[in-house]
């Protein structure tokens, strides 16, 4: 990579120009990357265009949000889905999703049903299941936020299998993030399990996946002759630390000091006016839990009572031991006159397709995933129903970049994978 560039790229449509320029080198560097990795089943790729940069700012392994895309989208993930399935688990018939426990979060039950109905336009027949205590009853009906009636059914394991009295499923599809824990009675099936458990925010980390993310976008970088900084977050790294007690905080506030500084280069060598920002987010963090948004290192440590309990206890209470220091992309993408964000939905490598998250009481700075979110679909498709098409958000997109920026963040998922020797056994040693 160049110390200088030839010109300075400061507008992400430049950056999109230089795409297109160089779409086939760039198709055939991500073909030579997707070739040594697997792939999860399904993901979703947050992503952030401060208008002078973008980048992907969180990946998730196991995507609730299915009832926020366009219903258009349904018969594509489908076709994808059954391609996926087949190639990777050969012959399957019958699909159990293992969801969350989310029993009172009315669109999260309204994200199960379009999934079910996603794997039932794939030719699968498909059976909502869990072996949370909570469900009592064999089967347990909600209502998700449409008013249709979710079934969700009590599971039991047996010689190896997971079952309903009347399913025995030939996959597992799991929609839980387990950031808890995996339950042991997914431990030694026979059926394949995907994704697989170990993904799970217990064990998965956003330190090594933006690592991966950045080493990969370095290379993408030098096929576009662009500066890395301009698709990829600044990131670093503190373990050990306990914001209800104080550990380690010292060294977290040193980090977000010299980040900050890097970012003020970054500012300077562009000529960008504006003040920079770090988040700290949970390593483990999930559904926009455990993160804040800092001006300095002393702010760090001076967070109020407030902020130090948000930063203790993620999501189902887990404790938060380790996060990330990374700098804070400000959206310029607004719907609405609300900050807002583009979310990327994948299956395997392939995009499915996405939404758009913005918020009505966040800044351009703040973390969008919260509460109070509120979604624009973004219908792509040729033959969308023309309601769908006026329910979608149509500023300017930069469908190209959005696109490709999530598939890299796919590759490193997919590398994260194969570290851990995740992948299926029908594409080992790809």
């Amino acid at each position: 990579m160049p110390d200088t560039y030839e010109e300075t790229i400061v507008d992400v449509e430049e950056l999109e120009k230089k795409l297109a320029e160089g779409y086939s080198s760039v198709e055939a560097w991500i073909r030579k990357h997707a070739e040594r990795v697997c792939f999860p089943i399904y993901s979703s790729v947050d992503l952030r265009d401060a208008g002078f940069k973008i980048s992907a700012i969180d990946a998730n392994i196991f995507p609730a949000g299915f009832n926020n895309l366009c219903d258009s989208f349904l018969d594509k993930g489908a076709k994808l889905l059954r391609e996926c399935v087949l190639a990777t688990y050969g012959n399957v018939e019958r699909i159990l999703i293992y969801p969350e426990s989310h029993t009172r979060n009315k669109y999260y039950l309204q994200n199960l049903c379009m999934l079910q109905s996603m794997v039932e336009r794939a030719g699968f027949a498909v059976l909502i299941g869990t072996m949370d205590p909570k469900f009592r009853d064999d089967i347990t009906e909600l209502d998700a936020s449409s008013g249709k009636k979710v079934r969700i059914h009590k599971l039991a394991a047996e010689n190896r299998r997971l079952h309903s009295e009347d399913f025995d499923p030939d996959l597992i599809l799991i929609n839980n993030d387990f950031s808890d824990g995996r339950p042991s009675g997914l431990v030694g099936l026979e059926q394949p399990v995907t994704p697989p458990p170990e993904m799970g925010w217990y064990l998965r980390s956003k330190w090594e996946h933006f690592q991966i993310y950045d080493s990969l976008i370095r290379e993408f970088a030098e096929i576009l002759e662009v500066d890395p900084w301009l698709l990829s977050p600044l990131t670093d790294f503190a373990s050990d630390v306990d914001f209800k007690d104080g550990r380690g905080i010292e060294r977290v506030a040193s980090s977000v000091d010299v980040l900050l500084e890097r970012v003020a280069a970054k500012y300077r060598e562009y000529g960008i006016d504006r003040k920079p920002l770090a988040f700290i987010k949970d390593d483990a963090g999930t559904y926009g839990m455990g993160i804040v948004v800092v001006d300095s290192g002393e702010e760090a440590l001076n967070l109020n009572r407030s902020q130090r309990n948000k930063m203790s206890r993620g999501k189902s209470g887990s404790g938060i031991r380790a996060v990330v220091v990374q700098e804070c992309i400000p959206t310029a993408d607004y719907f609405n006159g609300h900050p807002g964000e583009p979310v990327v939905y994948m299956i395997a490598d392939q995009v499915l397709g996405g939404f758009f998250r913005y918020s009505e009481n966040k800044s351009e700075t703040e973390s969008l995933n919260a509460p109070g979110t509120q979604f624009a679909k973004l219908c792509l498709a040729e033959g969308d129903d023309i309601d769908e098409v006026l329910a979608c958000y149509h500023g300017h997109c930069s469908f190209a970049l959005y696109y490709t920026i999530a598939r890299i963040s796919c590759l490193a998922m997919g590398q994260e994978m194969k570290r851990r020797e995740l992948c299926p056994p029908a594409i080992v040693g790809k």
